[in-house]
């Protein structure tokens, strides 16, 4: 008997930890705001802190039911991995045409089921851009050096992409950045230039008029996480999106990849949440005590 009880308290005991672990263990999930690894957002994104020290001052949106109602002057950064539903779509339209900003960065994703929804012509191409030459490393890192002017490009020479695709049906006037003439897209993944693979110079970024807002499309999300707003002018210009315009800036979160660290941190959180109502405290206070009185009771009833 007292193996079994000492048994259950070392159960409880290792479940608390690992609970306050997790709770703590901050997200390594792509994309993530909250995310402080290599792969994360958290050192551009401002929390709502008196620390102001972050690249832009984004804050974070965990549904795109979010979005203000007047977006006149609001810029939302969307990376869409996950699909978006047909409400959201409808949301996403409401906020560009009604004035808002619309920073769409996508590589292998859902980009183009929002493109063909606002009724765009073009697509993200989806297969991969290599650089043999111009590239920092190895051909999966080009170098854009073609670079046309605009609010957005304002002191912006170089920026380095990160395992990028390229843009398709593209008008020569949208176009704000080109790769390299080295470049070419790899349709048929076997890392090297075939006759049939389009070559560069291709456009990697494009804005466009819709309604009353704007849309800003980039080939690689990568150029937000930790790691890659490092290198060439990558801070510049995710520094020039975020003043493009005077109010607020938003990056969504709601259509990330996800790990199985996340949804634990939301039950602990919805248990956390649960344990502050009077029912929950009560539960709380009724466990405590079992686990306190049981082994008297035990102890009692063998004497």
């Amino acid at each position: 008997m007292e193996l079994r009880r000492f048994l259950v308290i070392l159960t409880i005991a290792l479940v608390i930890i690992l609970a306050i672990v997790v709770w703590f263990f901050p997200s390594n999930d792509d994309f993530q705001a909250e995310n402080p690894f290599w792969n994360g957002t958290k050192d551009i994104i401002w929390d709502g802190t008196e620390d102001t020290s972050s690249i832009i001052p984004a804050l974070p949106l965990a549904s795109l039911s979010d979005l203000p109602s007047s977006p006149e002057g609001a810029t939302l950064i969307l990376i869409p991995y996950l699909n978006l539903t047909t409400t959201e779509l409808g949301e996403l339209s409401s906020f560009v045409t009604q004035g808002g900003t619309l920073v769409l960065a996508y590589d292998y994703g859902h980009g183009n089921q929002v493109l063909e929804y606002l009724g765009l012509q073009v697509r993200f191409s989806g297969h991969s851009l290599l650089d043999p030459w111009v590239c920092h490393g190895n051909h999966w890192f080009p170098r854009i050096r073609h670079i046309t002017a605009s609010s957005i490009t304002t002191n912006v020479e170089s920026l380095l992409l990160n395992h990028a695709t390229c843009l398709t049906g593209v008008e020569n006037g949208d176009v704000l950045a080109l790769s390299s003439v080295f470049s070419f897209l790899d349709l048929n993944d076997n890392e090297s230039w075939d006759e049939v693979e389009p070559g560069g110079p291709l456009p990697v970024i494009s804005h466009h008029n819709l309604g009353s807002g704007k849309i800003i499309l980039i080939s690689d999300p990568s150029i937000f996480i930790n790691t890659m707003s490092q290198f060439e002018n990558n801070l510049t210009f995710i520094q020039n999106i975020a003043a493009v315009t005077a109010s607020e800036v938003f990056i969504d979160q709601s259509h990330l990849p996800t790990s199985n660290l996340r949804p634990t941190k939301n039950l602990l959180a919805a248990i956390r949440d649960s344990l502050t109502t009077p029912v929950g405290a009560v539960t709380l206070v009724i466990v405590a005590l079992s686990i306190t009185l049981v082994p008297i009771w035990y102890r009692r009833r063998q004497y």
